[in-house]
């Protein structure tokens, strides 16, 4: 795709075959400020792409939001380091061609892990799913994007354990070993959780039980808004 050693425009790709780029009429030193500026305008789009995902998660959290978050956060260093590494490249006139179109590949990832989240979540009309289990253990981290988890006995195969995304209050109303119900939404394939409610509060099989959760004709309940 490129040719070994051919110089090309910082700004256009094209290849220099003078001190103006024929393309975009640009010298060397105009092409890297003019990339410089594109770079910051697409980083900063890349970033709010990474805000609207984690917001996404705390809106709709998936059952699985761990594994998503971790995978996000190797696209969003990624990233970043790939954005550093362009502008460094820019200010001393390297080429920087295949660093520029890696990153403009990354840039999309945030945002389509965002909608797909959404997506997932309203055009899912399915009823939730009560699933009785038990508190096992909890887990909070306080830091710029806090993170509180409920560990429950998993109802699913092959499982043991379920890391589910709660609420501030929802996490300070439950106590290791209370028998609590886990609503869940299936979604369109990518289950989210609705709340945690006590067991007693529902009547049903014993909460302390892993047995395959029933489903009921329950409403969805409104997704949080506040962060888990």
């Amino acid at each position: 795709m490129f040719r070994s050693g051919a110089q090309r425009c910082l700004n256009c790709d094209a290849v220099l075959t003078g001190p103006v780029c024929e393309s975009c009429e640009l010298t060397p030193q105009a092409a890297s400020l003019v990339l410089r500026r594109k770079l910051v305008l697409r980083t900063g789009l890349f970033l709010l792409g990474s805000l609207a995902f984690v917001a996404a998660t705390y809106r709709y959290p998936p059952l699985d939001v761990d594994g998503m978050l971790v995978f996000c956060g190797v696209v969003f260093f990624v990233g970043l380091g790939l954005a550093i590494w362009v502008e460094r490249g820019a200010i001393r006139g390297s080429q920087v061609a295949i660093r520029k179109r890696l990153f403009l590949a990354l840039l999309p990832v945030p945002w389509l892990l965002a909608g797909l989240l959404v997506v997932n979540a309203k055009l899912d009309d399915a009823k939730v799913r009560e699933h009785y289990t038990r508190v096992v253990g909890k887990f909070s981290m306080s830091a710029i994007v806090p993170t509180r988890r409920l560990v429950v006995v998993s109802w699913r195969a092959g499982r043991r354990f379920e890391r589910v995304p709660v609420s501030q209050s929802e996490y300070a109303q439950f106590r290791v070993g209370q028998e609590v119900v886990v609503e869940i939404h299936p979604g369109l394939g990518i289950p989210w959780v609705a709340g945690v409610v006590p067991a007693n509060n529902l009547s049903g099989p014993t909460a302390g039980d892993p047995s395959p959760a029933r489903s009921q004709g329950w409403s969805p309940r409104r997704p949080r808004s506040d962060a888990p």
